[in-house]
């Protein structure tokens, strides 16, 4: 279960230097979950095809949800983390 949080993290380092990349152009923020997501699946696949052990997964393709879902939640761990600082 490792892997999991080894995802969220690199996400969410990924989706952090993205929005200084963007600073001036907040429209693009939108696009931060889908492009943590896409990055999460291909983590995960990644991780399946070096070692089928790391993530202990009957197929690529569940290599590849878990990749998504813990990339995804790596952008609800950033809600919380922004709701608890900026209390208003």
């Amino acid at each position: 279960m490792e892997y999991i949080a080894v995802i969220v993290i690199m996400c969410y380092v990924v989706a952090e230097i993205f929005k200084v990349m963007i600073k001036k152009n907040t429209k693009l923020y939108k696009i931060i979950p889908m492009l943590v997501g896409i990055l999460g699946g291909v983590i995960g696949c990644i991780m399946y095809i070096v070692d089928k052990e790391i993530m202990n997964v009957e197929n690529i393709f569940n290599a590849i949800g878990i990749g998504i879902i813990s990339g995804l939640a790596s952008t609800g761990s950033h809600q919380v983390i922004k709701q608890l600082i900026n209390k208003e």
